[in-house]
Order: structure tokens, then sequence, then C-alpha cells
């Protein structure tokens, strides 16, 4: 095939060279200008919702640079994303509802409200039903994804914080921080089929990536917690001082980021040896957190300073600070 076209090429020039050059520009102009575009593209994006400034900003990672800003409702404070990334889903504490945007158009789909003080958001694997918690009502809110319409609200436990859907995406566990238990709920049914024991305050919980254990942070015993995912049991637990608070682990699974937010600092953990190897100063109040697809970025919330922080996963060093917008509290990474 490629000699064919140099042929066709060298059978050009030698009846209109003027034509073969302007091809060839052409082609140069079409090869570059490709390759930029492919440049562009690799760069990921950073949501950041801030409570404040009542919108949730979009910082383009190859360049650091918040590219759009978009009003959402009062106390705009988790993002979260649906498994194609295609949908992003804000709660809205001050609202008691989540604005879902399209992430390719940066459009605003709808506005639907929950409950009091709409606090986060889980997207089952498939991507059809989101599920609200609000801390506020001390219940949860279904959503049909499709219709963005509520499907039935329910009550868990007091302060209802976050949630996470099974594998399957037959089962919901939510977290409730102020009975510190964890409701497992049949989402077919609307019903808890059994409560675990959980956290105080707990703010965040996370699969490992085979789902061999969900790390639960515990910030009011200053610990992280390492349950059964089938049973709830807690198989062991870390001690990780100054509020334990946002948690991501890395995508090979070796290392978990944990922000400690009464340090103002965040703890690089070893997943095997289940220990702190590092922590770094970050800035005041170090909330949620977000790792880049790769494994090398860690994004932090520091709330007090209205910045987010862009981290090298490696060393825990700052590459920069970039201005956001009021009280910064949500952060999400997507390719």
């Amino acid at each position: 095939m490629h000699r064919d076209k140099i042929n066709i090429i060298n059978l050009v020039e030698k009846k209109n060279p003027s034509l073969t050059r302007f091809a060839v520009s052409l082609f140069t102009v079409f090869l570059f200008s490709g390759a930029l575009a492919v440049k562009e593209s690799i760069a990921g994006e950073v949501w950041v919702a801030n409570m404040k400034g009542a919108n949730v900003q979009i910082i383009d990672t190859g360049s650091n640079q918040v590219v759009k800003t978009i009003a959402t409702g009062a106390g705009a404070h988790n993002v979260t994303f649906s498994p194609d990334s295609k949908l992003a889903f804000i709660a809205n504490l001050g609202t008691g509802s989540i604005t879902i945007i399209d992430t390719m158009s940066k459009e605003i789909l709808a506005d639907v409200k929950t409950d009091t003080k709409a606090h986060d958001v889980a997207v089952s694997p498939d991507g059809k039903i989101a599920v609200v918690c609000n801390v506020g009502a001390g219940n949860v809110t279904f959503i049909d994804v499709a219709t963005k319409k509520t499907l039935h609200t329910m009550a868990t436990g007091k302060k209802a914080i976050t949630a996470i859907f099974s594998p399957e995406g037959d089962k919901v566990y939510v977290v409730n921080a102020g009975d510190a238990t964890i409701s497992v709920v049949d989402v077919k049914t609307y019903e808890i089929s059994t409560t675990w024991t959980g956290a105080k305050g707990a703010m965040a919980i996370k699969p490992t990536g085979d789902w061999g254990q969900l790390w639960l942070t515990a910030p009011a015993e200053n610990k992280l917690l390492l349950l059964n995912p089938k049973t709830g049991a807690v198989e062991a637990s870390i001690d990780v001082p100054g509020e334990p608070h946002g948690l991501v682990h890395s995508p090979d699974g070796k290392t978990v980021y944990v922000g400690q937010r009464e340090l103002g600092q965040i703890a690089m953990i070893d997943t095997a040896s289940r220990k702190i190897v590092k922590t770094a100063a970050i800035g005041k109040r170090t909330d949620m957190m977000a790792i880049s697809s790769d494994g090398k970025t860690v994004y932090v919330a520091v709330r007090d300073e209205n910045k987010l922080a862009v981290v090298s996963a490696a060393d825990l060093s700052v590459t920069i600070m970039i201005d956001a917008d009021g009280e910064t509290h949500g952060v999400a990474y997507r390719d």
C-alpha cells in the first residue's frame, strides 16, 4: 500500500510538479494538525466543586488552567462521574439537589431535587441508577439516570454521607457517619438487607481494585479500617493521625493516599505493609482528592485556601496550587 502511494505521487510529479508540492504541503499540515489534536486529547480533566462558589470548575490537566466554570447549586459539594465518564453528577448541599452535566458538551442536563443536604452521589456499574446520599435527612434517593427522575427515597441512618455500589450493581453500601454504621441496601427491593458497624464521621469508603477489601476512613479514631466486603468485619486498621478524610487508591493498588484534614497534609500508605511511608504538608484543611488514570498525579482540595493542589504521586511534592472559587471540596478526574 505504501509503495503504491509513492508510485502515484511520482507519476503525478512528472505530470504536474506544482500540484505535487501543494499536495505534500497539504498532507504535512494535516499530519501536524492531527498530531497536535492527539497531543491535546491526551490531557485529562479535573472537576472541582466549590461550596461558596456554588459551581464546578473544570481544569485541563495539561495546562493546569481552569477552562470552564459551571454554576450548579448552593453548597456544590462532591463530584461523581458515570462509569463511562459521559455524565457528571454534582451534589449540592445548599439546594438539596444534584446537577447532572454532559461532560462532552459541558451543558447542564437536569437539576434533580432530592432531600436535605445532598452530599454525595454513587452511580451503578451499568450507569442506569444514581444514588444520592442526603446527609441532612439521613436518607438516600434513587434516581433513574435516563429519565433524570427520582425513583425512591428511603431512610438508612443518621448522616447518610457517601455510598458505593457492589460490582454487580445489586447492592449499594451507604455510610451513615452519624450512626457509625453501613447500610447494605438491595437495589431492587429498596430494603436494607443488613447493617454493619462503620465509623463515626466516616467520609470515604473505597474498594480495592479486586474488591478484596473496603477501605473506610474513621476520623474520630484517627484510623483507616479495612473491611471484608462480604461480611463487613474489620480485618485490619491503620493509624492515620489528623482526621483522615479523602482517600484514593493508586491504579496499581500498591499505594493509598489519604488526606489528613486537621494537619493540612496528606499521607502515602504502602498497601502491602499497611504503613505510612511518607507525609507532606499541603495546605489548610486538605479535603477530598482524586488521582490521574496513570497514577502519577494526585489532586487535593485545600478547602480553607480555596485551592486545588496538584501533587506528584511519587514523592508528594506540590507541582502547582491552582486557584479555585470558594471553599473547594469535591474533586474528580476523567480522561
